[in-house]
């Protein structure tokens, strides 16, 4: 999730630490940030396959999932929130890169047919308050038909006590159960806390209720993680657009 120590160390020495507010702790290398599609899983395979037309990389990170979409011959657009998750993908080669928060970049009037949300970043909803703000954002820059494709992670699978536990605490306070509130850490580097949601596909369906988007698809990964397709209705401004003299 935090990619501003990739510009600091080589990727198989950096320890990303993910810290929750309740104190548990999760440590990986940064190895997989860079990983070449031939080692991904087979469902990130199929989300660069479901990617059409322009797309923006919501979260870019080490800029992977570009990289392999310019590859292909596909206009990407790499967004991220870190100056060294930028950097790093400036330095390997992704050729438009952006840094700043969706919110920013919709003020910039581009137009996406695919919103690539990769790498469990349908987290980037944070909560049930914050997501219909944050569709509406991506709303705002796509084109008619356009479509998010997303990783989630269904937190009600989980079996770990501490896990349990705070699923628990997150309902006795009114938050939804896999709203998390983290930071992550690398040696002296740390991250603000923010918020980031875990969500089944079935609260998934519900958070867009309220929304410009609807959820068309869903492929299981394992118990835990799923591939989500949500795709845009048409509204107002779409049938104006396209509608011919005298229809």
């Amino acid at each position: 999730m935090l990619r501003a120590g990739l510009a600091l160390a080589p990727a198989s020495a950096m320890v990303e630490i993910v810290e929750r507010d309740d104190g548990l702790i999760r440590a990986a290398t940064a190895e997989r940030y860079f990983a070449e599609p031939a080692d991904w899983v087979p469902f990130e395979r199929r989300a660069l396959d479901l990617a059409a037309g322009r797309v923006l990389d919501v979260g870019c990170g080490a800029g992977r999932h570009a990289l392999a979409l310019q590859a292909r011959g596909l206009p990407v657009t790499a967004l991220d929130v870190s100056p060294g998750a930028v950097h790093v993908s400036r330095q390997r080669g992704v050729g438009n890169t952006v840094l700043g928060t969706v919110s920013d970049h919709a003020a910039a009037g581009e137009r996406y047919d695919t919103f690539l949300l990769m790498g469990e970043n349908l987290g980037l909803l944070e909560s049930a308050d914050r997501a219909p703000g944050f569709l509406a954002e991506l709303a705002a820059m796509a084109s008619p038909g356009a479509r998010i494709i997303a990783h989630g992670a269904d937190p009600h699978q989980a079996d770990d006590p501490a896990h349990v536990r705070y699923l628990r605490r997150n309902l006795e306070r009114g938050r939804m159960p896999g709203q998390m509130t983290i930071r992550v850490r690398h040696r002296d580097l740390a991250s603000r806390w923010f918020e980031y949601l875990l969500c089944s596909p079935d609260e998934l369906a519900a958070l867009l209720t309220p929304t410009t988007w609807e959820l068309t698809d869903v492929s299981g990964v394992d118990p835990v993680n799923y591939l989500a397709i949500l795709t845009r209705r048409p509204g107002p401004a779409d049938v104006t657009a396209t509608a011919t003299p005298g229809s």
